[in-house]
């Protein structure tokens, strides 16, 4: 567990630095001593202290336990007093404070150690943000709705969730995403409009206590307001990135009894601005309540699919035009519900990516695909090369390079049977790295293509700066080429510029006989899509790799 930081607020000079000592024999870090109600929350506003030690009778114009308040107020930060005063009347002004711990002196050190570890356990503060956390906020939400339980108002618990934050840590690393989330931490802290309390809940996910309001469309203005908040743009290494923000609002007492059912409330509200798409917000309703519930038995299928061996591998025929043959397999994951059957990649894979199981999800595709290939060699099958897609999370670890190596080596197949798919956002996010990291493939012998290109930006430049062995025509260029002038110009420039570069490339989509003559015409290396076969599941491609069919082209 990190050193504590702790702030000293104490009038006298000889006390401060006994207790300073004191703390600092029992593991403690000390991150000032200051004399003066203002300068306790001046420090507690620039150090951000884990805990303030506060005195009573302070040098200045307010005393301890107006500093106290204020501190507690605006930054949530625990403070244990430390004081000679014990009688009624100060008891009374502190009780409203609500401390986490009153120590009289003169005090045993075997005491103050005691009290400070309760207080910073029950404060549970959240490391990043420096927000409360679910926990405290638990315990913040039931005071409040305890003291205004009498009022006619009604009070608002927002949930806020980041829309989409796994692409900005899977295309721009976790350090900015972590960026991202303490600037919205901060900017929730400093808006003041009515708030109560902020809480980090979890990830991306933060909690709102608004102060009581009248009518249910106060709280849909604050909403909106926060909305705007979050989506003003921030800079990061001197550029700037935008990010929206899906909103669930509940009214206590009428959508909740406790702060449990209402925080719950609050996320089915959410969810369902998320299923709208997002930088919006939603007030929970009962069809809310059960739009939630369906996409929380999804998320916990998916989560079970992999344990389950829920998933299987299809795998698409690559046909190359000049021979006919059946030479390339792209490899795509399928999802075999127990209960609804078929689920389309569409709508898992974004689910995947969202609750961060798309990297383990990619590896077994790989592992899968690689087995199956050596297996079909083994067999005494027509030469195979075997192509699967890499996501950004899994292009992102550390150690994925030699993950690749290992399952190569663990199912024994030739890395010049493997190609690797990656789009062009996941290789611009960092360009060098990725030069790095290709260069290595390249002298493993695995081979390495863009996927969906021509789709992302800086198209025609940074090929030519990369080892790169093919490219893939995006479908939505294919789709029409015949009648589309457009489309087809873009795809003979790309199939000019891969063969000046002496790159293959393969043409994704291919739907009918017109876009098979035009791509034979204009030499494109290779095809696949519904034309030749639709993917396939294992025993069905390799009953055609058997046949060894060639195509007429």
């Amino acid at each position: 567990m990190p050193t504590r930081k702790i702030l000293i607020v104490e009038d006298e000079s000889i006390i401060a630095e006994d207790i300073s000592d004191c703390l600092i024999a029992l593991g403690y870090s000390i991150t000032g001593i200051v004399y003066s109600g203002e300068e306790a929350i001046q420090s507690a506003t620039e150090l951000r202290p884990d805990l303030v030690l506060m005195d009573i009778n302070l040098q200045g114009e307010i005393d301890g336990i107006t500093a106290a308040e204020e501190i507690r107020g605006r930054f949530h930060i625990p403070v244990v007093y430390l004081t000679a005063y014990a009688d009624e009347n100060t008891l009374r002004r502190v009780n409203v404070t609500q401390p986490f711990g009153y120590i009289v002196k003169p005090f045993e050190e075997k005491n103050l150690h005691t009290t400070i570890q309760l207080a910073l356990h029950r404060h549970q503060y959240d490391s990043l943000t420096n927000l409360p956390n679910r926990s405290l906020l638990r315990e913040q939400l039931s005071l409040v709705l305890e003291n205004q339980k009498e009022l006619p108002e009604m009070i608002p618990i927002l949930t806020l969730s980041l829309d989409r934050i796994n692409r900005i840590n899977s295309n721009l690393g976790h350090d900015i995403g972590d960026s991202v989330l303490c600037k919205v931490a901060e900017r929730l802290s400093n808006f003041t409009e009515k708030i109560n309390l902020v809480a980090r809940l979890e990830s991306a996910e933060f909690a709102i206590v608004i102060k009581p309001v009248a009518e249910k469309q106060d709280a849909a203005k604050i909403a909106r307001n926060i909305l705007d908040i979050v989506a003003q743009p921030m800079i990061f290494k001197g550029s700037e990135l935008y990010v929206t923000a899906s909103i669930g609002i509940c009214l206590s007492p009428g959508d909740g009894c406790d702060g449990e059912e209402l925080l719950k409330n609050a996320y089915s509200a959410m969810y369902n601005s998320q299923e709208r798409g997002g930088n919006k917000y939603e007030f929970y309703t009962a069809t809310t309540a059960i739009n939630s519930i369906n996409k929380f038995s999804q998320e916990t299928c998916l989560r079970n699919a992999l344990k389950r061996s829920e998933f299987e591998v299809y795998y698409e025929p690559q046909i190359e035009i000049k021979t006919g043959k059946l030479i390339g397999a792209e490899a795509l994951v399928r999802w075999n519900h127990p209960k609804r059957g078929r689920v389309s990649p569409a709508e898992f894979i974004p689910m995947a990516e969202e609750m961060g199981l798309i990297a383990a999800l990619g590896e077994w595709v790989l592992e899968t695909a690689c087995r199956q290939t050596q297996a079909w060699q083994r067999e005494s099958l027509p030469p195979l090369r075997v192509s699967v897609n890499l996501s950004a999370r899994q292009f992102e670890q550390k150690n994925f390079t030699e993950r690749v190596s290992e399952i190569l080596r663990e199912t024994n197949l030739d890395p010049k049977c493997l190609q690797l798919e990656l789009t062009e956002g996941l290789i611009l996010q960092d360009e060098k790295a990725a030069a790095r990291t290709f260069t290595v493939w390249r002298d493993m012998g695995i081979q390495i293509a863009i996927d969906d290109f021509g789709t992302g930006y800086s198209s025609l430049s940074y090929p030519k700066r990369l080892p790169f062995d093919a490219i893939k025509i995006d479908k939505s260029f294919i789709r029409n080429i015949a009648d589309d002038r457009q489309n087809a110009a873009i795809t003979v420039a790309i199939i000019q510029m891969a063969h000046c570069m002496n790159m293959t490339v393969i043409a994704e989509g291919v739907e009918n006989q017109q876009e098979l003559a035009f791509l034979c015409d204009r030499e494109c290396d290779e095809i696949q899509g519904h034309f030749f076969s639709q993917a396939l599941p294992k025993p069905q491609f390799e009953a055609l790799l058997k046949s060894d069919k060639c195509w007429v082209m």
